[in-house]
């Protein structure tokens, strides 16, 4: 497995995440903040893993029945398409931050999965080239999302602490 992401790595020792109850809360909202922060980053990029796999299986799909590259585009808003089972509404994270940084970086040695010229090349590339990348895609988007659910735990673990206070304050 790649090194983990650096600034993941920092926020998901326990160092970062023990002592909450202690911590006054402009440094809880500071960490909470870079939490849901991070915890977009890390979903942006787990969804370019998600899309890229999708548009490869697609194009192995498209060889095996025929059909040409026109056609692939075309499909590409189905390929593309959330047709995956929605959590439930009262369970849902939303987003605060939206979009990634447009600094980000996903420095792991597998960045060039959802960074290279794979699509432009996709006519050119072997299907062995194009089962070998959605494998090592496949192998991103479990790290990606182990992270993530990592992450989501050190955030209703602040979350814990800063709710009640802020409750507390409106009071």
């Amino acid at each position: 497995m790649a090194e983990r992401h650096p600034r993941s790595a920092r926020v998901l020792d326990p160092a970062y995440h023990s002592g909450l109850e202690d911590l006054p809360e402009a440094e809880l909202r500071t960490k909470h903040a870079e939490c849901l922060e991070l915890e977009t980053e890390v979903s942006y990029v787990r969804r370019l893993a998600q899309a890229r796999t999708e548009i490869l299986q697609a194009e192995l799909d498209r060889r095996r029945d025929g059909g040409s590259i026109a056609d692939l585009i075309a499909r590409l808003p189905e390929i593309l398409a959330d047709k995956g089972p929605r959590t439930a509404a009262a369970n849902a994270r939303v987003p605060e931050i939206l979009a990634p940084s447009m600094s980000i970086s996903w420095s792991r040695g597998t960045e060039y999965l959802i960074a290279d010229d794979t699509l432009v090349n996709l006519p050119t590339l072997t299907e062995d080239e194009l089962r070998e990348t959605i494998d090592a895609l496949h192998e991103l988007e479990g790290e990606v999302s182990t992270t993530r659910r990592q992450l989501h735990g050190v955030i209703d673990a602040i979350e814990d602490v800063l709710g009640p206070r802020l409750t507390d304050a409106e009071a």
